[in-house]
Protein backbone atom coordinates (compact mmCIF):
# COMPACT_ATOMS: atom_id res chain seq x y z
CA UNK A 1 0.00 0.00 0.00
CA UNK A 2 2.83 2.38 0.79
CA UNK A 3 4.42 1.74 -2.62
CA UNK A 4 1.13 2.45 -4.41
CA UNK A 5 0.65 5.61 -2.38
CA UNK A 6 4.16 6.86 -3.18
CA UNK A 7 3.65 6.06 -6.87
CA UNK A 8 0.37 7.99 -7.03
CA UNK A 9 1.90 10.89 -5.15
CA UNK A 10 4.78 11.08 -7.64
CA UNK A 11 2.38 11.18 -10.59
CA UNK A 12 0.41 14.00 -8.99
CA UNK A 13 3.52 16.04 -8.41
CA UNK A 14 4.71 15.45 -11.99
CA UNK A 15 1.33 16.42 -13.40
CA UNK A 16 1.27 19.56 -11.31
CA UNK A 17 4.70 20.55 -12.65
CA UNK A 18 3.62 19.96 -16.25
CA UNK A 19 0.48 22.04 -15.69
CA UNK A 20 2.45 24.92 -14.22
CA UNK A 21 5.07 24.92 -16.97
CA UNK A 22 3.34 23.88 -20.20
CA UNK A 23 6.07 25.47 -22.29
CA UNK A 24 9.03 27.82 -21.99
CA UNK A 25 8.17 31.36 -21.01
CA UNK A 26 9.62 34.61 -22.31
CA UNK A 27 12.95 35.48 -20.86
CA UNK A 28 15.94 37.43 -22.06
CA UNK A 29 19.33 35.98 -22.78
CA UNK A 30 20.67 34.44 -19.55
CA UNK A 31 23.76 36.13 -18.21
CA UNK A 32 23.70 39.07 -20.68
CA UNK A 33 22.58 42.45 -19.34
CA UNK A 34 22.89 45.77 -21.13
CA UNK A 35 22.23 49.35 -20.23
CA UNK A 36 19.19 51.20 -21.50
CA UNK A 37 21.67 53.43 -23.30
CA UNK A 38 22.30 50.62 -25.80
CA UNK A 39 18.91 51.31 -27.40
CA UNK A 40 19.87 54.93 -28.05
CA UNK A 41 23.33 54.13 -29.37
CA UNK A 42 22.46 51.14 -31.56
CA UNK A 43 19.37 52.63 -33.23
CA UNK A 44 20.68 56.16 -33.92
CA UNK A 45 22.24 55.28 -37.32
CA UNK A 46 18.93 53.90 -38.61
CA UNK A 47 16.48 56.63 -37.59
CA UNK A 48 15.85 59.75 -35.53
CA UNK A 49 15.23 60.01 -31.80
CA UNK A 50 12.46 62.45 -30.90
CA UNK A 51 11.56 63.87 -27.50
CA UNK A 52 7.77 63.69 -27.27
CA UNK A 53 5.91 65.35 -24.37
CA UNK A 54 3.70 62.29 -23.84
CA UNK A 55 5.89 59.27 -24.62
CA UNK A 56 9.36 60.62 -23.86
CA UNK A 57 12.24 59.64 -26.14
CA UNK A 58 10.87 57.67 -29.09
CA UNK A 59 12.50 56.43 -32.28
CA UNK A 60 11.34 57.12 -35.87
CA UNK A 61 12.92 54.73 -38.41
CA UNK A 62 14.21 56.05 -41.74
CA UNK A 63 11.59 54.22 -43.78
CA UNK A 64 9.19 54.99 -46.60
CA UNK A 65 5.42 55.16 -46.60
CA UNK A 66 4.97 51.45 -47.26
CA UNK A 67 6.79 50.37 -44.09
CA UNK A 68 4.92 48.60 -41.31
CA UNK A 69 6.23 46.79 -38.22
CA UNK A 70 5.92 43.01 -38.23
CA UNK A 71 5.48 43.15 -41.98
CA UNK A 72 8.58 44.58 -43.66
CA UNK A 73 11.71 42.48 -44.16
CA UNK A 74 10.87 39.65 -41.81
CA UNK A 75 8.81 36.50 -41.26
CA UNK A 76 7.28 34.33 -38.55
CA UNK A 77 8.86 31.21 -37.11
CA UNK A 78 7.44 28.85 -34.51
CA UNK A 79 9.96 28.49 -31.67
CA UNK A 80 9.88 26.97 -28.23
CA UNK A 81 8.71 30.41 -27.02
CA UNK A 82 5.81 30.64 -29.47
CA UNK A 83 5.38 32.58 -32.71
CA UNK A 84 8.56 34.66 -33.02
CA UNK A 85 9.20 37.45 -35.50
CA UNK A 86 12.54 37.00 -37.29
CA UNK A 87 13.66 40.36 -38.69
CA UNK A 88 16.46 40.91 -41.19
CA UNK A 89 16.84 44.56 -40.13
CA UNK A 90 19.94 45.35 -38.04
CA UNK A 91 17.71 47.13 -35.52
CA UNK A 92 14.98 44.45 -35.48
CA UNK A 93 16.38 42.72 -32.39
CA UNK A 94 15.24 45.74 -30.32
CA UNK A 95 12.11 47.17 -31.95
CA UNK A 96 10.25 43.89 -32.48
CA UNK A 97 10.99 42.30 -29.10
CA UNK A 98 10.97 45.27 -26.71
CA UNK A 99 8.50 48.14 -26.37
CA UNK A 100 5.48 49.15 -28.44
CA UNK A 101 4.61 50.72 -31.81
CA UNK A 102 2.25 53.53 -32.78
CA UNK A 103 1.38 55.33 -35.99
CA UNK A 104 1.08 59.06 -36.68
CA UNK A 105 0.28 60.58 -40.08
CA UNK A 106 3.09 63.13 -39.68
CA UNK A 107 5.85 60.84 -38.33
CA UNK A 108 4.82 57.49 -39.76
CA UNK A 109 5.49 54.50 -37.53
CA UNK A 110 7.10 55.33 -34.18
CA UNK A 111 8.74 52.92 -31.75
CA UNK A 112 8.39 53.45 -28.00
CA UNK A 113 11.17 51.61 -26.09
CA UNK A 114 10.52 49.02 -23.41
CA UNK A 115 12.52 46.84 -21.03
CA UNK A 116 10.82 43.44 -21.34
CA UNK A 117 11.70 40.88 -24.01
CA UNK A 118 9.10 38.80 -25.86
CA UNK A 119 9.05 36.82 -29.12
CA UNK A 120 6.70 39.53 -30.46
CA UNK A 121 4.52 42.25 -29.01
CA UNK A 122 1.37 41.78 -31.10
CA UNK A 123 -2.31 40.91 -30.91
CA UNK A 124 -3.56 37.82 -32.75
CA UNK A 125 -6.80 36.89 -34.56
CA UNK A 126 -7.71 33.56 -36.16
CA UNK A 127 -10.60 31.97 -37.99
CA UNK A 128 -12.43 31.96 -41.30
CA UNK A 129 -9.35 30.77 -43.17
CA UNK A 130 -7.27 33.75 -42.05
CA UNK A 131 -4.60 34.44 -39.47
CA UNK A 132 -3.97 38.06 -38.46
CA UNK A 133 -1.67 40.08 -36.24
CA UNK A 134 -1.27 43.75 -35.28
CA UNK A 135 1.42 45.54 -33.21
CA UNK A 136 0.53 46.52 -29.68
CA UNK A 137 0.18 50.25 -29.12
CA UNK A 138 1.47 52.29 -26.18
CA UNK A 139 -0.22 51.34 -22.93
CA UNK A 140 -1.87 48.23 -24.43
CA UNK A 141 -1.94 45.20 -22.15
CA UNK A 142 -1.56 41.66 -23.34
CA UNK A 143 -4.83 39.73 -23.39
CA UNK A 144 -6.95 42.88 -23.18
CA UNK A 145 -8.59 44.24 -26.30
CA UNK A 146 -7.45 47.85 -26.69
CA UNK A 147 -9.07 48.58 -30.05
CA UNK A 148 -6.22 49.32 -32.45
CA UNK A 149 -7.11 50.82 -35.86
CA UNK A 150 -8.22 48.24 -38.41
CA UNK A 151 -5.50 49.27 -40.86
CA UNK A 152 -2.83 48.00 -38.46
CA UNK A 153 -3.84 44.37 -39.02
CA UNK A 154 -2.24 41.98 -41.52
CA UNK A 155 -4.16 38.86 -42.57
CA UNK A 156 -2.84 35.88 -44.52
CA UNK A 157 -4.02 32.33 -44.99
CA UNK A 158 -2.47 29.94 -42.42
CA UNK A 159 -0.54 28.02 -45.10
CA UNK A 160 1.42 31.21 -45.94
CA UNK A 161 2.10 32.35 -42.40
CA UNK A 162 5.59 30.87 -42.00
CA UNK A 163 6.88 31.79 -45.45
CA UNK A 164 9.64 34.35 -45.85
CA UNK A 165 7.41 36.68 -47.87
CA UNK A 166 4.23 36.05 -45.92
CA UNK A 167 3.07 39.69 -46.12
CA UNK A 168 2.97 39.50 -49.93
CA UNK A 169 -0.09 37.23 -49.57
CA UNK A 170 -2.02 39.94 -47.74
CA UNK A 171 -4.73 41.51 -49.90
CA UNK A 172 -4.42 44.91 -48.26
CA UNK A 173 -6.13 47.02 -45.59
CA UNK A 174 -9.32 47.42 -47.64
CA UNK A 175 -10.22 43.79 -46.79
CA UNK A 176 -9.44 44.07 -43.09
CA UNK A 177 -13.00 44.87 -42.03
CA UNK A 178 -14.22 41.62 -43.52
CA UNK A 179 -11.42 39.60 -41.97
CA UNK A 180 -11.94 41.16 -38.54
CA UNK A 181 -15.63 40.23 -38.62
CA UNK A 182 -14.78 36.60 -39.56
CA UNK A 183 -12.03 36.05 -36.97
CA UNK A 184 -11.76 35.97 -33.18
CA UNK A 185 -9.14 37.23 -30.75
CA UNK A 186 -6.55 34.68 -29.61
CA UNK A 187 -5.43 35.04 -25.99
CA UNK A 188 -2.83 32.34 -25.59
CA UNK A 189 -1.11 34.26 -22.81
CA UNK A 190 1.99 33.06 -21.03
CA UNK A 191 3.55 34.57 -17.92
CA UNK A 192 7.10 34.22 -16.73
CA UNK A 193 6.99 33.53 -13.02
CA UNK A 194 10.47 34.98 -12.54
CA UNK A 195 10.23 38.22 -14.52
CA UNK A 196 6.40 38.35 -14.63
CA UNK A 197 6.53 39.09 -18.36
CA UNK A 198 3.19 38.46 -20.07
CA UNK A 199 2.99 37.94 -23.84
CA UNK A 200 0.67 36.40 -26.41
CA UNK A 201 1.81 33.05 -27.72
CA UNK A 202 -0.34 33.26 -30.87
CA UNK A 203 -1.93 30.34 -32.74
CA UNK A 204 -0.59 26.95 -31.71
CA UNK A 205 1.34 24.70 -34.05
CA UNK A 206 -1.23 21.88 -33.83
CA UNK A 207 -4.05 24.25 -34.88
CA UNK A 208 -2.17 25.38 -37.98
CA UNK A 209 -1.25 21.79 -38.84
CA UNK A 210 -4.88 20.77 -38.55
CA UNK A 211 -6.09 23.53 -40.89
CA UNK A 212 -3.28 23.41 -43.44
CA UNK A 213 -2.49 19.67 -43.34
CA UNK A 214 1.16 20.66 -43.36
CA UNK A 215 3.78 20.10 -40.66
CA UNK A 216 5.00 23.12 -38.69
CA UNK A 217 8.69 23.27 -37.87
CA UNK A 218 9.40 24.24 -34.24
CA UNK A 219 12.80 25.89 -33.86
CA UNK A 220 15.06 26.22 -30.87
CA UNK A 221 15.70 29.85 -29.91
CA UNK A 222 19.44 30.50 -29.60
CA UNK A 223 21.15 33.67 -28.40
CA UNK A 224 23.84 35.73 -30.13
CA UNK A 225 26.41 37.96 -28.46
CA UNK A 226 26.08 41.05 -30.66
CA UNK A 227 23.15 43.18 -31.83
CA UNK A 228 22.11 42.72 -35.43
CA UNK A 229 19.71 40.94 -37.73
CA UNK A 230 18.15 37.64 -36.67
CA UNK A 231 18.45 34.53 -38.81
CA UNK A 232 17.40 30.92 -39.07
CA UNK A 233 20.11 28.28 -39.19
CA UNK A 234 19.30 24.60 -39.22
CA UNK A 235 16.82 24.00 -36.43
CA UNK A 236 17.58 27.17 -34.47
CA UNK A 237 16.62 30.85 -34.63
CA UNK A 238 19.60 33.00 -33.71
CA UNK A 239 18.70 36.28 -32.05
CA UNK A 240 20.24 38.91 -29.77
CA UNK A 241 18.01 39.26 -26.70
CA UNK A 242 19.83 40.78 -23.71
CA UNK A 243 18.24 41.70 -20.42
CA UNK A 244 17.87 45.44 -19.81
CA UNK A 245 19.10 46.97 -16.57
CA UNK A 246 16.08 48.90 -15.32
CA UNK A 247 18.25 51.08 -13.07
CA UNK A 248 19.80 52.73 -16.14
CA UNK A 249 16.53 53.94 -17.65
CA UNK A 250 16.57 57.29 -15.85
CA UNK A 251 20.22 58.04 -16.62
CA UNK A 252 20.30 57.08 -20.31
CA UNK A 253 20.19 59.90 -22.88
CA UNK A 254 20.22 59.78 -26.68
CA UNK A 255 23.13 61.68 -28.20
CA UNK A 256 21.11 62.82 -31.25
CA UNK A 257 17.59 63.82 -30.26
CA UNK A 258 15.31 66.64 -31.44
CA UNK A 259 12.23 68.13 -29.89
CA UNK A 260 9.03 66.81 -31.42
CA UNK A 261 7.73 69.34 -33.99
CA UNK A 262 4.26 67.93 -33.38
CA UNK A 263 2.85 65.86 -30.54
CA UNK A 264 2.42 62.21 -31.47
CA UNK A 265 -0.82 61.84 -29.53
CA UNK A 266 -3.20 58.92 -29.85
CA UNK A 267 -2.65 56.08 -32.36
CA UNK A 268 -3.92 56.82 -35.85
CA UNK A 269 -4.86 54.70 -38.84
CA UNK A 270 -2.28 54.09 -41.54
CA UNK A 271 -4.04 55.63 -44.51
CA UNK A 272 -1.26 55.40 -47.12
CA UNK A 273 0.82 52.51 -48.41
CA UNK A 274 3.04 54.20 -50.99
CA UNK A 275 6.49 52.81 -51.71
CA UNK A 276 9.47 55.17 -51.38
CA UNK A 277 7.32 58.04 -50.08
CA UNK A 278 8.81 59.25 -46.85
CA UNK A 279 6.60 60.84 -44.18
CA UNK A 280 6.61 64.61 -43.82
CA UNK A 281 8.81 64.32 -40.73
CA UNK A 282 11.73 63.12 -42.88
CA UNK A 283 12.04 66.61 -44.40
CA UNK A 284 12.48 68.09 -40.93
CA UNK A 285 15.17 65.53 -40.12
CA UNK A 286 17.02 66.35 -43.34
CA UNK A 287 17.05 70.06 -42.54
CA UNK A 288 18.29 69.55 -38.98
CA UNK A 289 20.91 66.93 -39.93
CA UNK A 290 22.63 68.19 -43.10
CA UNK A 291 25.46 65.68 -42.60
CA UNK A 292 23.05 62.81 -43.22
CA UNK A 293 23.73 60.95 -46.46
CA UNK A 294 20.06 61.09 -47.33
CA UNK A 295 20.19 64.90 -47.15
CA UNK A 296 23.41 65.71 -48.92
CA UNK A 297 22.41 63.79 -52.02
CA UNK A 298 19.18 65.68 -52.79
CA UNK A 299 20.85 69.03 -52.13
CA UNK A 300 23.64 68.34 -54.65
CA UNK A 301 21.45 66.82 -57.32
CA UNK A 302 20.25 70.13 -58.83
CA UNK A 303 23.86 71.16 -59.47
CA UNK A 304 25.00 67.85 -60.91
CA UNK A 305 21.99 67.34 -63.16
CA UNK A 306 22.33 70.58 -65.11
CA UNK A 307 23.29 70.41 -68.81
CA UNK A 308 26.92 69.51 -69.30
CA UNK A 309 29.38 67.70 -67.09
CA UNK A 310 29.56 68.50 -63.36
CA UNK A 311 32.85 70.36 -63.87
CA UNK A 312 31.37 72.56 -66.58
CA UNK A 313 28.30 73.46 -64.57
CA UNK A 314 30.33 75.22 -61.90
CA UNK A 315 32.32 77.09 -64.57
CA UNK A 316 29.20 78.10 -66.41
CA UNK A 317 27.68 79.68 -63.31
CA UNK A 318 30.60 82.04 -62.72
CA UNK A 319 30.59 83.83 -66.13
CA UNK A 320 26.86 84.46 -65.77
CA UNK A 321 27.40 86.38 -62.56
CA UNK A 322 30.39 88.31 -63.91
CA UNK A 323 28.95 89.49 -67.20
CA UNK A 324 27.59 92.82 -65.91
CA UNK A 325 30.94 93.59 -64.28
CA UNK A 326 33.16 92.78 -67.27
CA UNK A 327 31.14 94.38 -70.07
CA UNK A 328 31.47 98.03 -68.91
CA UNK A 329 35.23 97.56 -68.70
CA UNK A 330 35.44 95.95 -72.13
CA UNK A 331 34.17 99.17 -73.76
CA UNK A 332 37.40 101.00 -72.89
CA UNK A 333 40.18 98.38 -72.96
CA UNK A 334 38.72 95.75 -75.28
CA UNK A 335 41.65 93.37 -75.14
CA UNK A 336 41.79 92.49 -71.42
CA UNK A 337 38.17 91.42 -70.79
CA UNK A 338 37.98 89.56 -74.09
CA UNK A 339 40.77 87.24 -72.99
CA UNK A 340 39.14 86.56 -69.65
CA UNK A 341 35.70 85.69 -70.98
CA UNK A 342 36.34 83.79 -74.18
CA UNK A 343 37.79 80.55 -72.67
CA UNK A 344 34.87 80.33 -70.23
CA UNK A 345 32.14 80.60 -72.90
CA UNK A 346 33.71 78.70 -75.76
CA UNK A 347 32.46 75.32 -74.48
CA UNK A 348 28.73 75.82 -74.78
CA UNK A 349 27.85 78.83 -77.12
CA UNK A 350 31.15 79.22 -79.03
CA UNK A 351 29.45 80.02 -82.35
CA UNK A 352 27.21 82.93 -81.29
CA UNK A 353 28.96 84.96 -78.63
CA UNK A 354 32.12 86.07 -80.55
CA UNK A 355 29.88 87.61 -83.25
CA UNK A 356 27.60 89.46 -80.85
CA UNK A 357 30.15 90.80 -78.36
CA UNK A 358 32.02 93.22 -80.72
CA UNK A 359 28.68 94.67 -81.90
CA UNK A 360 27.15 95.31 -78.50
CA UNK A 361 30.22 96.59 -76.66
CA UNK A 362 30.85 99.81 -78.69
CA UNK A 363 27.16 100.75 -78.49
CA UNK A 364 26.95 100.17 -74.75
CA UNK A 365 30.21 101.86 -73.80
CA UNK A 366 29.18 105.54 -74.17
CA UNK A 367 25.84 105.05 -72.38
CA UNK A 368 26.91 102.82 -69.45
CA UNK A 369 26.76 104.31 -66.01
CA UNK A 370 29.38 102.45 -64.02
CA UNK A 371 28.88 103.91 -60.57
CA UNK A 372 25.10 103.43 -60.74
CA UNK A 373 25.02 99.86 -62.06
CA UNK A 374 27.93 98.16 -60.32
CA UNK A 375 26.44 98.04 -56.81
CA UNK A 376 23.28 96.51 -58.25
CA UNK A 377 25.28 93.80 -60.04
CA UNK A 378 27.28 92.82 -56.98
CA UNK A 379 24.22 92.33 -54.78
CA UNK A 380 22.09 90.03 -57.00
CA UNK A 381 24.77 88.03 -58.76
CA UNK A 382 22.33 85.59 -60.30
CA UNK A 383 20.24 88.12 -62.32
CA UNK A 384 22.25 88.95 -65.42
CA UNK A 385 19.28 88.97 -67.77
CA UNK A 386 17.18 91.69 -66.04
CA UNK A 387 20.21 93.99 -65.96
CA UNK A 388 20.95 93.51 -69.67
CA UNK A 389 17.36 94.39 -70.49
CA UNK A 390 17.41 97.60 -68.44
CA UNK A 391 20.51 99.03 -70.12
CA UNK A 392 18.95 99.74 -73.55
CA UNK A 393 16.30 101.88 -71.81
CA UNK A 394 18.66 104.78 -70.91
CA UNK A 395 19.77 104.83 -74.58
CA UNK A 396 16.26 105.74 -75.73
CA UNK A 397 15.68 108.42 -73.10
CA UNK A 398 18.32 110.97 -74.30
CA UNK A 399 16.96 110.87 -77.88
CA UNK A 400 13.59 112.51 -77.15
CA UNK A 401 15.34 115.05 -74.92
CA UNK A 402 17.71 116.13 -77.73
CA UNK A 403 14.85 116.53 -80.15
CA UNK A 404 12.67 118.63 -77.84
CA UNK A 405 15.30 121.05 -76.56
CA UNK A 406 16.72 122.43 -79.88
CA UNK A 407 13.28 122.97 -81.42
CA UNK A 408 12.04 125.69 -79.04
CA UNK A 409 15.39 127.46 -79.15
CA UNK A 410 15.59 127.62 -82.98
CA UNK A 411 12.02 128.83 -83.30
CA UNK A 412 12.21 131.74 -80.83
CA UNK A 413 15.59 133.24 -81.58
CA UNK A 414 15.39 133.64 -85.43
CA UNK A 415 11.94 135.26 -85.12
CA UNK A 416 13.19 138.01 -82.79
CA UNK A 417 16.31 139.05 -84.75
CA UNK A 418 14.77 140.11 -88.14
CA UNK A 419 12.16 142.42 -86.47
CA UNK A 420 14.76 144.37 -84.48
CA UNK A 421 17.55 144.68 -87.05
CA UNK A 422 15.48 145.46 -90.19
CA UNK A 423 14.61 149.08 -89.32
CA UNK A 424 18.15 149.88 -88.23
CA UNK A 425 19.70 148.84 -91.54
CA UNK A 426 17.13 150.56 -93.79
CA UNK A 427 17.53 154.05 -92.20
CA UNK A 428 21.24 154.56 -93.05
CA UNK A 429 20.71 153.20 -96.59
CA UNK A 430 18.13 155.85 -97.48
CA UNK A 431 20.40 158.76 -96.55
CA UNK A 432 23.07 158.13 -99.21
CA UNK A 433 20.34 157.71 -101.82
CA UNK A 434 18.92 161.09 -100.85
CA UNK A 435 22.21 162.86 -101.02
CA UNK A 436 23.10 161.33 -104.36
CA UNK A 437 19.81 162.54 -105.79
CA UNK A 438 20.36 166.06 -104.64
CA UNK A 439 23.76 166.18 -106.22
Amino acid sequence: MKRVFNWLTGLQILGLMLFMYPNQTAQAQPGVTVSYQSFYDELSPYGQWVSDPQYGNVWVPSEGGDFRPYGSRGHWAMTDYGNTWVSSDPWGWACYHYGRWTYNSYYGWVWIPGQEWAPAWVDWRYGGGQCGWAPLGPGARVGVSWGCPNSWWVFVAPQYMYRDNCVSYWRGPSYNNTYINNTTIINNTYIDNGTHVRYNYGPRADVIQRDTHQPVQVYKLASTNRPGASNVGGRTVNMYRPAVNRATVSTARPSNVIKAPKAIGRPQAQTTLVANRAPAFRQVVQQKNPANTGVVGPRNQPNTQRPGAPANTHQGAQPNTNRPQTQPNTGRPQTQPANNNRPQHTQQPANNRPATQPQTRPAQAPHTQQPANRPQVNQPQQRPQPQMQQRPQPQQRPQPQMQQRPQPQMQQRPMAQPHQEAPRQEAPREEPHGEGGRR
